[in-house]
Order: C-alpha cells, then sequence, then structure tokens
C-alpha cells in the first residue's frame, strides 16, 4: 500500500474543510462588497452601516464557546451541519431586509448561527490529523477563507450588475447548503468510525500519542478560564482581529472614497489582500511545522506570527505615508499578508495546550479575540462620518498589531492550559479518582 493510498482519507476531510472556510468567506465579505448599494437603498449613514458589520460578530463571538464545545461533545458531523444550514438561511434572509433595524436582527442571528464554524474545523483536526501535521492542515484549512475572500468581491459586482445586490445572497445561501447536505452524508467523526481509513492511517494520525475521544471529557473551566497562557492567546487574536475586520468590511469603500478606485477595480483591489494572504496561511503553516521538528514546539509556533505581526505594522505605516496611491495599497496588500502568517500558528497553538478540548479552547481564543474585530467596523464609521478620517483608525489598527506580536513572547505553546495538570478534573476522571464519577 502505498503512502499516497494511506493519507488519502484525511486529506479528503481537510478538502472538505477547505471549501466549508471559502464558503463561509464568500457570505462575509458578500456584505461589505454590496455595502455602497445598501446603504443607498436602506438610507443607511456610515456609522449604521458601522453597527450592521460589528452585530454579526457580536453574534459570532457571543455563541463561539457554545459552538466549540457542542463539537467537542456531539462531534463534527452533526455540529458542522446545523451550523451551515442555519448561516446558510439568514444569508438569504438578508435579502429581504428592509430597514436598518430589520438588517441588525438579521446578521445578529446569522453571527450567532455562523458561531463554532472554526472551532468545530479544528475539532475535527485534532482528531484525525497528527500533532506535526497540524499547523500545515490549519493554514490550509484557512486558506479557503481567504480564496472565498478574494472571490467574493468580483463576483458580488459581477452578480450584482445581473441581478442585484439583494439576489446576490441568496445565490451564496445555496452553496452552504449543497455543503452540509455531502459533509452530513460522508464525514465521521473520528478516523476509526470511518469505513475507508486503513490501519496504516490511524497509526500514523495516533503518532504513538493517545487518540483524541469523539466526545470530549468535561472540561475543566476554572483551570481554562484562569490561564494566562489563554489570556494571551485571545489578547494577540483581538489584536489582529480588529485589523482583519477593516479588510472584511470596509475596505471596498476605503478604495472607492479614499483612493479614488473605480467600481470596476474594486473587484481586483478588495480580493488582492485575501488572494495573497492564501498564500501566507499556507506558508505559515509549514513553516511552523517545520521550524517545530527542528527547534522544538515553541519556536515554531511563536516567531513566524510574531514577526509576521511585526512586519504587518510596520507596512501598514508605511502604506500611509506613501502618496502613490498604487504604492500605497500594495504596501496595506503586503501588511496583510503578513499579518495572515498567524493562523496556522495560532490555531495550531490552541490545539497543542488544548488536548481533547481543541473545540472549546479555539472557541475561546475566536470569541474573545472577535472583541477587536467587534470594535473596528464601529470605529471605522464613526471616525469617517465624524471626521471624515481614514488615518485615525488605521494607526489604530498598527497599533493592535504591535501589541499583538508582543504577545507571541508570552504565549508557551508546550504549556497545556491546566486540562491536564495532575489535580485537575479532567486528571482525576483519566486516573480513575473523580469522586464525581464515582457517586454517578
Amino acid at each position: 500500500m502505498t503512502n499516497r493510498k494511506i493519507k488519502r482519507v484525511r486529506w479528503r476531510v481537510l478538502v472538505m474543510l477547505f471549501f466549508l472556510s471559502m464558503v463561509t468567506y464568500l457570505d462575509r465579505v458578500c456584505i461589505s462588497t454590496t455595502a455602497p448599494a445598501m446603504m443607498q437603498d436602506l438610507g443607511l449613514s456610515p456609522t449604521q452601516m458601522g453597527w450592521v458589520f460589528s452585530i454579526f460578530i457580536f453574534g459570532y463571538a457571543l455563541f463561539e464557546i457554545p459552538g466549540g464545545w457542542m463539537g467537542d461533545h456531539w462531534g463534527a458531523r452533526s455540529v458542522l451541519t446545523r451550523i451551515v444550514l442555519w448561516w446558510s438561511f439568514f444569508t438569504a434572509a438578508t435579502a429581504f431586509a428592509w430597514s436598518f433595524a430589520s438588517l441588525l436582527v438579521i446578521r445578529l442571528l446569522f453571527g450567532m448561527g455562523e458561531a463554532g464554524a472554526f472551532p468545530n474545523c479544528a475539532s475535527s483536526i485534532a482528531r484525525w490529523f497528527p500533532p506535526t501535521e497540524r499547523a500545515r492542515a490549519q493554514g490550509t484549512l484557512l486558506t479557503g477563507t481567504r480564496v472565498g475572500g478574494a472571490l467574493a468581491p468580483g463576483l458580488v459586482v459581477l452578480l450584482m450588475g445581473w441581478l442585484g445586490w439583494r439576489q446576490v445572497f441568496t445565490v451564496f445561501a445555496g452553496l452552504g447548503a449543497v455543503w452540509a447536505v455531502i459533509w452530513y452524508w460522508w464525514y465521521r467523526n473520528t478516523p476509526k468510525e470511518h469505513r475507508a481509513v486503513h490501519a496504516e492511517e490511524l497509526a500514523e494520525i495516533r503518532e504513538n500519542q493517545p487518540v483524541a475521544p469523539a466526545r470530549s471529557l468535561p472540561v475543566d473551566w476554572r483551570a481554562l478560564l484562569r490561564s494566562r497562557n489563554l489570556l494571551a492567546i485571545c489578547t494577540m487574536y483581538s489584536g489582529y482581529s480588529f485589523g482583519l475586520y477593516f479588510y472584511l468590511t470596509w475596505l471596498p469603500t476605503y478604495l472607492l472614497k479614499a483612493r479614488g478606485v473605480s467600481l470596476a477595480g474594486i473587484g481586483f483591489w478588495a480580493g488582492l489582500p485575501l488572494l495573497v494572504g492564501a498564500g501566507s496561511n499556507v506558508f505559515g503553516g509549514f513553516v511552523s511545522d517545520a521550524l517545530a521538528r527542528r527547534a522544538g514546539l515553541r519556536w515554531g509556533r511563536c516567531l513566524p506570527p510574531g514577526l509576521g505581526l511585526l512586519f504587518s505594522a510596520i507596512l501598514l505605516l508605511v502604506s500611509l505615508a506613501l502618496q502613490n496611491p498604487v504604492a500605497a495599497l500594495i504596501a496595506m496588500v503586503a501588511s496583510f499578508a503578513c499579518a495572515d502568517v498567524i493562523l496556522g500558528p495560532a490555531w495550531a497553538t490552541c490545539l497543542d495546550i488544548g488536548k481533547e478540548q481543541a473545540g472549546t479552547v479555539t472557541g475561546c481564543m475566536n470569541s474573545f479575540g472577535q472583541i477587536g474585530g467587534m470594535l473596528s467596523p464601529i470605529l471605522f464609521g464613526w471616525t469617517v462620518q465624524r471626521w471624515g478620517s481614514w488615518n485615525v483608525p488605521l494607526l489604530v489598527t498598527a497599533g493592535c498589531y504591535f501589541m499583538s506580536a508582543a504577545m507571541w513572547l508570552v504565549i508557551d505553546p508546550e504549556k497545556p492550559l491546566g486540562l491536564d495538570a495532575p489535580g485537575s478534573r479532567l486528571q482525576l476522571i483519566l486516573s480513575g479518582d473523580d469522586p464525581k464519577a464515582k457517586t454517578n
């Protein structure tokens, strides 16, 4: 049996997750490209549009931890199916918004439904991939978000010219529904449950380590929430998310209003950062795994994202200083690419320290990390409406990148979050000494 055949099933899982992440960002970025038309049609101000962008992130952050926990407890097969069907429904519902209030409610429910998608993807990777392949798997998975985000502006502009802005949302909703049906039919929560997985592949996945169960053991919430490691990860991700959501929400409007880019050119320039970011995701994951094998987990997980965020902050400042619009936009694209190096290592770090609780831990990072994402669209919209300035919030973004880079000096991927430390509830359960378990 060839090694290629042995690896086939888990890489098919990754392909499915890649397409899921691609559809996720098609749906997310769609609204930023339709924003100018929506604002005109519904009579929305920049501040109101900022709230529309942010209310999605609020709902998303609110249910991210429960969504991750459900994946750990019930498995990603059923939970991801529910998540994708929910968000597809509210993607379609966006087409029927008739006012600011209705749009707020729809986007809030959209965010609540999509919450847990990426923690469940991480939970699947924790069960289907060995530790030495996880950063690459996460980087590849998250590359789908950038491919979807890069394709969205051009597709939306094309579809808007043909169907109008409302029907764009119904088209994208159908993609998610098709994915959900295929996923539930084909995927299994653990490799052992999938009939196409051979014994040789199971041995590779395990890498002489305990197999993550289909359902996780109870979470030691006290150890989780008191962890300085987790606090640093959440702070780091929040600073990164502040910058990310400028590109996902206001970038098309910024290009149109501040840089004089034509509507036809927006499809290219708004998609370019995400397209280049796709390469950064793969690059960051491969470098992280390679460096971890040669120099240890801490160097492999912390050095690439720390340097990436540092260079990202510097390049964003350079873009603001440049007078030539094309040169400034190229620097801004490069800034996004450098920031995106963090994704594979950051999510792999959560798997390294979360172990069986991978979905819950990634849910914490992605939930608390969205604080920056919630503030970003509101700050940009309010600043532009009040002072007509884009530079102030972009300077704040550079500062957030500097802060996030510094957090990688604190994060230790070799130190578990106390979930399996001596004396923790999980350790007691594993040893058979948990008094609660004995009484049940």
